[in-house]
């Protein structure tokens, strides 16, 4: 199915392959992938390679690996897949400095175009979901994806809750972007509650509307992430 690839670039080439092949057809809603053994030997590339590219489609919401029985392509590839910019900001360079400015930035602006439209309802499906989230912690559940799936889910809320479609559209774009920092951060020691905290720190600061406090807040979820790409 796969032609090989050079080395360079290894995992971006790897999306770019498995895009076009959705966008050509040569993919379809529901099929499923050649196995890792088999992208491999296509591909001839490394299994991490292989493993890195199916992990951020994944994220991005273009293929679902199902335990036992392999990857696939989802029912319905989101429209933003196939949007160049969001496309070249996945497979382009860029440093860990640039993606925390852009969330410092990004995440700020939410939160001030949310202060004045927040409803009851919007905080009640806000907390319900942190609700959720803490029951299975404390049930000692440890799955980091699910914490990363959760973590976004509250941030597509939040984008949503602005009820902004041009906000909405360039959100769409650039949460893209921030799946692997929040996977690293809550793989830290104490990285789940302290994600389960921030966000309850989020939902406060909106009830309370202080938006003094909004830059601070925003650079104080994203410090233990900050911390530990810098030493390292």
């Amino acid at each position: 199915m796969f032609d090989k690839i050079d080395t360079e670039s290894v995992v971006d080439n790897v999306m770019n392959k498995i895009k076009y092949s959705i966008m050509s057809g040569e993919l379809k809603a529901g099929d499923k992938l050649p196995t890792e053994v088999e992208l491999i030997e296509q591909l001839g590339i490394g299994r991490n390679s292989v493993r890195e590219a199916i992990k951020m489609l994944s994220a991005l919401g273009v293929l679902e690996v199902r335990r036992g029985q392999g990857t696939y392509v989802v029912s319905e590839v989101k429209e933003s897949f196939f949007n160049p910019l969001l496309f070249s900001l996945i497979i382009e360079p860029k440093s860990n400095a640039d993606i925390y400015e852009l969330r410092v930035m990004f995440d700020a602006m939410v939160l001030f175009n949310l202060i004045e439209k927040m409803t009851s309802e919007k905080f009640e499906q806000l907390n319900s979901l942190l609700d959720s989230v803490y029951q299975k912690y404390l049930e000692g559940y440890t799955e980091i994806d699910y914490y990363v799936e959760k973590d976004l889910e509250f941030h597509y809320m939040l984008m949503n809750f602005t009820e902004n479609p041009l906000i909405i559209k360039i959100a769409e774009v650039i949460i893209s972007l921030f799946p692997e920092s929040m996977r690293r951060s809550i793989s830290q020691t104490n990285g789940i509650m302290r994600s389960i905290t921030n966000h309850r720190n989020i939902v406060k600061l909106l009830q309370q509307k202080n938006t003094g406090e909004i830059i601070q807040l925003v650079e104080n979820t994203l410090a233990e992430w900050k911390e530990e790409w810098k030493n390292n």
